[in-house]
Formats: structure tokens, sequence, C-alpha cells
């Protein structure tokens, strides 16, 4: 069955606000970006705790860690995603989450070839890092990175071979690197997804849209994960999209739930 998360970030950059949002559309896990516009991997010790508490609190629990390892230059220092992943590992463990968002670092598209290895033996140590601890490292498809276009995450995901390394399959980026989600991309990556981010997008223009009202083909998509126990994570991206996260506010993103869960309810497709 599907359960529903989002990105909290997306409604506020406060928690009180983010809380309150989700608690009304009945939405009981986030994924943990950023926290008063402060970068996950960033947030000290002491703010975790006070986190933690108010989850439980409020009854939220956190489906991934939102971080941004491997959105960094392949000519970087390659020990700082082995300590990002580090953070990372503490970090869920004290939130009690078992999933890490990961890429696969940005690079020139005549550069592929040339970094492919060292992209799977990056990944691989991360992997087994992850493993170790008892976590699964999830890799977003992402614009200018190695696993852009599923030809590449298929490649990637082979290459790495491991357990602890699966994908979230995001189909607005994989419009956005001119690909169709259903058509082209699920069946090249469709044995290592175990997550999903939901935001659509056109062709045309690049807009992001929600769900439903783009090319990301998220009827077909839908249906074709329905029978697996996934997070639906919404990142709407309907006020702005940058770099390294994006915004939509309280007021687009009840129009980006609504128009998720009316998806679901319109194929009959359960969520809680």
């Amino acid at each position: 069955m599907y359960t529903l998360s989002c990105f909290a970030d997306e409604i506020s950059p406060r928690l009180s606000e983010e809380l309150d949002v989700m608690q009304r559309l009945g939405v009981r896990y986030l994924s943990l970006r950023s926290l008063e516009n402060v970068n996950v991997l960033d947030l000290s010790d002491e703010t975790l705790k006070s986190l933690a508490s108010t989850l439980k609190e409020r009854g939220v629990r956190v489906s991934s860690i939102g971080s941004p390892i491997g959105k960094t230059p392949i000519e970087g220092d390659a020990g700082l995603c082995l300590n990002q992943t580090r953070r990372a590992i503490d970090i869920a463990r004290r939130l009690d989450c078992d999933r890490i968002r990961v890429f696969s670092f940005y690079m020139k598209p005549e550069e592929y070839d040339l970094y492919r290895d060292e992209v799977i033996a990056r990944l691989t140590q991360m992997a087994d890092m992850a493993q170790s601890a008892g976590i699964t490292l999830l890799h977003e498809n992402e614009a200018g990175i190695y696993g852009e276009k599923s030809a590449r995450c298929a490649d990637l995901l082979k290459g790495v071979g491991h357990p602890a390394l699966r994908a979230v399959f995001d189909a607005s980026n994989f419009v956005a690197a001119g690909e169709k989600p259903f058509d082209e991309s699920l069946n090249r990556v469709r044995d290592y997804v175990s997550y999903m981010h939901i935001k659509d997008s056109r062709h045309a223009d690049g807009v992001i849209v929600p769900a439903g009202e783009g090319d990301g083909q998220l009827r077909q998509v839908l249906k074709a994960f329905a029978d697996r126990d996934m997070f639906l994570t919404l990142e709407p991206h309907l006020a702005a999209a940058g770099k390294m996260r994006g915004f939509t506010g309280e007021k687009l993103f009840g129009v980006a739930h609504a128009a998720l869960t009316n998806l679901l309810n319109e194929m009959n497709i359960p969520y809680t």
C-alpha cells in the first residue's frame, strides 16, 4: 500500500506550520531536507533531539533523510560523500528512520564514461556503510548528475549491485531529462524502485505542475507500483524550484496534495 509523505519544508521553513498543515491533510510522514532553512546535514545534535521530541508529540515520523549527498562535482574530494554519509546515518538513527536520499555527482555530459567507475566505487562504499547501520540509500534521478537519465540510473544501480542502494522514482525529473516516465524510464529501473517523489512537469516548457497535469504519466506510474508498499513523497515545487531545494507554500501544497489524492481515488488505489 502507498503511504503519503512530504518534503515538509515545501510548506514552510517553520516546523510548527509544517506540522499543522500535515495534520490537517492527514499526512503522517515527512522527508527531512531542511529545518528553519538549515540543511539537514547541518542540524545540530541539540536541534535533532528537540525535533525528535516534537515529531513524537505530534504523531509524525520521518520517511527519509532528504540529504544532498552526491550533489557535488565528481572532481571534488571523494572523502566528502563518506563523511556526509556517516553524518546522515547518525541523523537517521536519531530520528528512527532507515532511508537516506542520495545522488550520483555532477559532471559534464561528455564525462559520463570517464567517471562511471568512480561513481560506482563511491556509491558502493556509501552503501557498505549504510548496510552496516541497517540503512537503505535511495538514489534520486536528478539533472546534471550521472544518474539523470533512466538508462544510466539502471547502469549505476546494476553496477553497484548492493542491497542497500535502491532507487527513488521521480517522474518529473525524468520529464526534465527528455524521457517519457512510464513508456521509457520505468521498465529500466522498475526492479530497484522502493520510493517515489511526486511532482509533475511539462515537456514543452519545463513548468512544474500538480500531479496528473503534466507529462509525467503519473496515472500509469502509480498503477505500475500499486502492488508495492512504498512512500509517495510530495515534492511539488509549485512556487520555486532550485538546485538544492524547492518551495510550494501552504496554499499550493494543499493543491498538490489534492491532485495526488484525487488521482489515487479515481483509480481506486488505496493509500494511507
